[in-house]
């Protein structure tokens, strides 16, 4: 963990420099450096994350598993094996494609650049927690974030087509398709409070066992998805979250209401707009993932969208001092996650950092 520490504390340095006013001249520059410094620690690391080594029990052995992977997914793989070349270059290049695209991202729709990069860090399914793992989903989650520009533009073919490319990746990036159509619109505040509230109380119906049962053999008889995530893992899917899963909902809860309560007193523009909705499903795929936690397999698209709108909270701030108050807070908040990773650090695969230079930090 010492490794995750020590980046973090070097990017709370250069951003807090970059608040000087002499020093935003060279913000672009900030902010590649830190994009370079994520890509050399995620892309040349390995054995790190719960998935690695089934990544690449699957493609040293080309077995059954990997043909059933997504066509680009696996064709990419066929390509590094006809040259013989090692997982650790296919996972090198499945993260540089990912990083790419999250970088791009990070040009685009930055707004408190030293905020948005901390949060990336540390928040939960974040870099430290999310990077090293779900290389295909990460791919697909990567092209969906760059397809809100086609979004934002009104270039429904180009949003499509992104889309449907990361789909290739990793399938479930379909679900995305429609929401071309709900992303875009402007929600008051009040109906989002609304749309909460009754996702919250369908969560709590759902704890009602013949209601979750039902359900249950309602997604079973689902072909494909359906069946295949009730029977994974004896169920770990469908079961709700535990104790710590429940307090952690409420940690990524409460900045996610505040957003939603004083939405528009903050968004100021469309592709502002348009990262709220995003971050507004994930407050609603979080509460239905209390009961069911095949929802989060769904929220991880929307996680990276909180990069850009926690931070806005900080325009309810009416001057300096207060601003500087609400960035402590919320600076706390994310740090506080840094806490509960390095406690469950072992658990996740994460601790120690090996990369494949040759070093391996605990």
């Amino acid at each position: 963990m010492i490794l995750y520490i020590a980046v973090y504390i070097l990017f709370i340095f250069i951003f807090f420099a970059g608040t000087i006013p002499a020093v935003r001249n060279y913000e672009k520059i900030i902010l590649l450096f830190a994009c370079f410094v994520t890509w050399f620690i995620v892309a040349f690391s390995q054995f790190v994350g719960p998935d690695y080594e089934s990544y690449k029990f699957m493609y040293d052995r080309l077995n059954v598993n990997f043909y059933k992977q997504e066509p680009l997914f696996r064709l990419s793989g066929y390509v590094f094996r006809v040259f013989d070349l090692p997982y650790s270059w296919f996972y090198f290049s499945m993260v540089s494609v990912y990083l790419f695209f999250i970088s791009v991202s990070f040009f685009k729709y930055r707004n408190f650049i030293a905020l948005n990069f901390l949060i990336f860090i540390v928040m939960p399914y974040g870099l430290i927690e999310g990077g090293f793992n779900y290389i295909r989903q990460n791919v697909a989650l990567g092209i969906f974030y760059f397809s809100l520009i086609a979004l934002n533009n009104r270039s429904a073919g180009r949003y499509f087509l992104l889309n449907i490319i990361g789909a290739l990746f990793h399938k479930s990036a379909l679900i995305l398709l429609p929401l071309y159509y709900f992303l875009g619109k402007k929600w008051k505040s009040k109906t989002c409070i609304i749309i909460f509230l009754i996702s919250l109380g369908i969560t709590l119906l759902l704890a009602i066992p013949i209601i979750k049962k039902g359900l249950i053999l309602l997604m079973a008889a689902m072909p494909y998805y359906g069946s295949t995530y009730v029977a994974f893992k004896d169920g770990a899917f469908i079961q709700g979250l535990s104790m710590k899963g429940v307090a952690s909902y409420v940690y990524q809860m409460i900045p996610l209401v505040l957003l939603t309560y004083y939405k528009e007193r903050i968004i100021f523009n469309k592709i502002e707009n348009i990262l709220f909705n995003i971050t507004f499903l994930s407050l609603i795929t979080l509460t239905f993932a209390v009961e069911l936690r095949i929802f989060l397999r769904l929220e991880y698209y929307f996680v990276f969208a909180k990069v850009f709108t926690i931070p806005l909270l900080l325009r309810l701030c009416r001057n300096k001092k207060s601003r500087t108050l609400w960035f402590l807070i919320i600076f706390l908040w994310v740090t506080l996650y840094l806490i509960a990773l390095y406690i469950t650090g072992v658990e996740k695969n994460l601790i120690p950092y090996q990369s494949v230079l040759g070093f391996e930090v605990s």
